[in-house]
């Protein structure tokens, strides 16, 4: 299985955030998202302190993510 190419993959295709969490969706985001360690203890606890701040995701990020 590849991985997700942000070149050619929709990020909302694969993946879908869960407060601090970010679920895949798909074969690709399960790979990705597991060889990655997107959702590593240390991973989500930044994640929180962004969310609480407002800081995650950035606006750049939801355009890419709501596309």
């Amino acid at each position: 299985m590849r991985f997700f190419n942000p070149r050619r993959d929709f990020w909302g295709e694969h993946f879908q955030l869960n407060a601090a969490v970010i679920q895949p969706i798909t074969d690709i985001g399960e790979v990705t998202a597991r060889i990655l360690d997107f959702n590593g203890d240390e991973r989500i606890i930044e994640r929180q302190a962004l969310i609480a701040s407002g800081q995650y995701p950035s606006a750049s990020a939801i355009k890419r993510i709501n596309k």
